[in-house]
């Protein structure tokens, strides 16, 4: 218990060190520079700040592994260095430090390759950077400061389609050209034909190619032409790619449309997973990969047989997973004691069908409508929505903007809006797709008007993200339901990794609780988080939570 113990007094005195234990941590504000960048400490608080989280860093407890708290960005909408009204590489790098103050240590790039689209999902050069954000040097340069702040990289590898201007499929295309009408190809003649999927007969989702007889498979847009996954050249191409992009320093990929790599078979996209998950690690022994397998519980437990590290959590995040169900069913005992227990399912299922598996959990990210719409604007709700994501197990995924509460719903542009820096939007994209709906304000302000205020939502985040990176047996524990708490509307869940547990309390309710702890008289609260503002406090053996109030306890020394 040496190392718990050292845990429970650290912890304890950060608490003090923020203020006031009872009233939870409490992250001091910054005070924003001229581009919206919370940055410079303000003179009263700087003291107790830094302090608090430099005993934050002496906990020493975060391994240096693949359990982060990772922070997704789309470059485009992110931060405009050079007035073009695109977001660029060097933008994300002049926002690290803003990513640090936050407690960001991964950030997961989506695609940053050359292409045709603003989106960047059909790529046509994947050993390159689309000149929109930059060259491979701004890329080198932003990944040295990302090493020296301890940020780990993953960018997106789209392997189920290329772009439809792709070397690999242009030249395919000419090929089939040259062909004599009822000729066949020959991969001997030109390797590429090989790489995709040509055929004489129409289908869904096939399209002609103009001047021919032939026809290619483009499941989601004639401008993304599948790949042959089965194909040995086409994997020693994704060898090389991620080899190439291994050797600039990424830590590893987020692996797009997983379960299109043949629609509808999960059997066959297991294999491939499989084989990326085997190569990868080939590659580079603690390579990360995280899948995005957009399905319901049991057909993600079966992906998570293919061995992959990760695959995002859709049954806890999205307009319809548990998270925003509980939220919305605030008071409902029923509901809310379910949340716990949906927690240690997945962890049994997810564990029996891979013991190495990592949880990928998040609220939102660029496919679908924002967390903020899911809890119809309610500042309590995103709150507890983020500690929430924040504590669950494994590497959780943060969509940029997230943090100070961001709106887009809608089509995909909407929901990729210019991350808000300050009132005046001008430090992020000022050129969005026209199709872009940008409200006219945010209901909870910009980052620069949050920062100076303790009880913002992006205040709320440094504390929760501050506790998470604390406490690794938050990130890497095994979750079971705490039964004997899960009573009215309390949610209990304990966690348990080597020789550290903790159990965490959420108030999930619209009124203030007292949780009777008479048969815990043995733990401790080391760390608290209040929604709403109220005061969290433990009297003997009596605790009392806000309305979306969370605690956390620890066995005393």
């Amino acid at each position: 218990m040496k190392r718990m113990t050292r845990l429970v007094c650290l912890l304890l005195v950060t608490l003090l060190l923020f203020g006031c234990a009872s009233e939870g941590t409490n992250i001091q504000p910054t005070t924003p520079d001229s581009s919206g960048v919370a940055s410079d400490i303000q003179p009263e608080t700087a003291a107790k700040t830094e302090a608090a989280l430099a005993e934050i860093a002496k906990l020493g407890q975060s391994p240096d592994d693949n359990y982060r708290t990772f922070y997704e960005i789309f470059v485009y909408s992110f931060c405009d260095s050079n007035g073009d009204g695109i977001g660029d590489l060097n933008g994300v790098t002049s926002k690290l430090d803003y990513l640090q103050e936050l407690g960001i240590t991964g950030i997961w790039f989506m695609p940053i390759h050359p292409s045709q689209s603003y989106h960047k999902y059909d790529v046509r050069d994947y050993y390159e950077i689309d000149p929109d954000y930059g060259t491979l040097e701004d890329f080198d340069a932003m990944m040295a400061a990302c090493e020296e702040r301890g940020i780990n990289v993953i960018i997106d590898l789209v392997v189920n389609h290329t772009g439809n201007d792709n070397a690999w499929f242009t030249t395919a295309v000419d090929y089939l050209k040259t062909l004599p009408s009822g000729a066949e190809p020959n991969a001997e003649e030109c390797k590429y034909i090989d790489y995709y999927f040509f055929s004489r007969e129409s289908a869904p989702g096939w399209h002609a190619i103009e001047g021919t007889e032939w026809y290619y498979e483009g499941q989601f847009s004639p401008h993304m032409p599948d790949l042959n996954l089965a194909s040995e050249a086409v994997k020693a191409e994704i060898t090389d790619v991620m080899q190439f992009w291994i050797d600039r320093g990424v830590s590893g990929f987020r692996l797009d449309a997983a379960k299109e790599f043949y629609s509808g078979n999960i059997p066959a996209n297991v294999e491939v997973l499989n084989w990326i998950q085997t190569t990868a690690t080939s590659l580079k022994e603690d390579c990360y990969l995280v899948a995005e397998v957009w399905e319901a519980f049991g057909a993600v437990t079966q992906y998570y047989e293919s061995g992959i590290t990760s695959l995002f959590d859709f049954p806890f995040g999205n307009s319809n997973g548990k998270i925003p169900d509980v939220l919305r069913n605030a008071g409902n005992a029923k509901t809310v004691s379910s949340y716990a227990t949906a927690l240690q399912k997945a962890n049994e299922a997810y564990s029996a069908a891979n013991p190495d598996y990592i949880d990928a959990p998040f609220l939102s990210n660029h496919d679908v409508g924002r967390i903020a719409g899911f809890v119809a604007r309610d500042e309590n709700k995103m709150k507890l929505a983020g500690a929430m994501n924040i504590f669950m197990s494994g590497s959780c995924f943060i969509y940029y903007g997230e943090e100070i509460g961001m709106l887009g719903s809608g089509n995909d542009p909407s929901k990729r809006a210019p991350m808000y820096w300050n009132a005046e939007r001008d430090n992020g994209t000022t050129n969005p797709p026209p199709e872009c709906e940008l409200p006219e304000e945010y209901p909870l302000g910009s980052l620069a008007e949050q920062a100076g205020n303790d009880a913002s939502l992006y205040n709320y985040y440094r504390q929760a993200i501050a506790i998470r990176n604390a406490m690794p047996v938050i990130s890497h524990g095994d979750t079971t339901a705490e039964t004997a708490l899960n009573v009215n509307a309390i949610s209990a869940q304990r966690k348990t990794w080597e020789d550290q547990e903790c159990i965490i309390l959420m108030n999930i309710n619209t009124v203030a609780a007292q949780v009777d702890l008479s048969a815990y008289a043995d733990w401790n609260m080391v760390a608290s988080l209040s929604a709403d503002g109220g005061e969290i406090t433990m009297d003997g053996t009596q605790l009392s939570l806000p309305a979306f109030g969370t605690a956390i306890l620890v066995p005393a020394a």
